[in-house]
């Protein structure tokens, strides 16, 4: 039950600046009736609709036999990560994604928001069979300074990180600094 206290706490403080700025967007137009308020308001909506999509995926139990669209998960996450700064690539040959796997890049994306909070750059390459992320950015905090016993936020998507790449057959076999910035490599076991 902790868990789940954690991750509603941790949606709900995703969302409260999108929708903060819709309320307060709402209440300067309605004493000014500035038209360039309303695009402001449609950004702030946009954002948190995105979060909740986003989210929802993340969060929502699917059928194992579950194929997710390579190009679902790339608009998802790009549109996810550009919220917080940070660019993405995603390359992939594949047209279709197991659920497993879809659900291991889903859990990535949400962790490089966390180690990135000053934006960078994420490339996810990707295959039926490996997952490598290279990843770059300013101040960037590395999960394994969290103490796993704390109940945050960042240990819970560790955790379910790692209980996924578990069930899906799937093991981080390096986490290394390269030419390109740090790479994350994720292959079937």
């Amino acid at each position: 039950m902790q868990t789940e206290n954690v991750l509603i706490a941790r949606i709900c403080h995703d969302l409260i600046t999108p929708c903060n700025a819709i309320n307060l967007g709402l209440e300067a137009y309605e004493m000014s009736e500035d038209k360039s308020l309303l695009s402001c308001i449609r950004d702030s909506a946009s954002k948190a609709n995105v979060i909740l999509k986003f989210m929802r995926e993340l969060f929502l139990s699917k059928e194992e036999e579950y194929m997710y669209p390579a190009s679902f998960i790339q608009k998802l996450i790009s549109e996810f990560l550009r919220i917080y700064n940070i660019s993405c690539n995603f390359v992939t040959n594949n047209k279709d994604l197991p659920c497993s796997l879809g659900q291991v890049i889903l859990y990535d994306s949400a962790i490089m928001k966390e180690i990135m909070p000053m934006g960078g750059k994420v490339m996810f390459n990707v295959s039926n069979d490996y997952i490598n992320i290279v990843y770059s950015g300013d101040g960037i905090i590395q999960l394994d300074t969290f103490p796993p016993e704390e109940l945050t936020y960042k240990n819970v998507l560790r955790f379910k990180l790692l209980e996924q790449l578990r069930d899906s057959g799937f093991s981080v076999n390096s986490s290394i600094e390269g030419g390109e910035g740090k790479i994350m490599e994720i292959r079937k076991a």
